[in-house]
């Protein structure tokens, strides 16, 4: 069975929306958290949704990114898909190239944040690098 990881940097905190009402379904985390349910559903694949934070991040801002999920996350099983959240700490790359190992991941969705950084794309040159899966980006349509 073919499984999907949806992933987010918690230092990009503005991928992370504060609430249901202000939500962009289009891009960032939760644009390829829609993407992963969704191609899960017509490929029958399982879903995986991983947080990842720095390990000196005091705060808990994945509690926040889990709490706003859990509605997505039911409605999709009660659709029968499989899914499951993970959070962890440490370093995002690193993480994530970990987590695609582990799980045999074949196809990994990453959201692209706004205004794309240097940091975002060397992030994104030493997981495609690490990894053995498929990497798609979700980015929102821009007008």
């Amino acid at each position: 069975m073919e499984q999907i990881l949806a992933t987010t940097d918690i230092r990009q905190a503005s991928a992370i929306p504060v609430s249901l009402s202000e939500q962009d379904m289009t891009g960032g985390f939760m644009g390829a958290v829609y993407r992963a349910i969704h191609l899960a559903e017509r490929i029958k694949a399982g879903v995986h949704i991983l947080s990842v934070s720095d390990q000196s991040d005091l705060t808990d801002p994945e509690e926040a990114a889990k709490k706003y999920l859990e509605l997505l996350i039911e409605t999709a099983r009660a659709d029968g898909i499989t899914i499951n959240y993970y959070t962890t700490k440490g370093i995002f790359e690193d993480e994530v190239i970990r987590f695609v190992r582990e799980n045999k991941i074949t196809l990994l969705v990453l959201g692209i944040p706004d205004g794309v950084s240097e940091s975002f794309k060397k992030s994104l040159g030493k997981i495609r690098q690490n990894v053995n899966c498929t990497i798609e980006l979700v980015r929102r349509k821009e007008l």
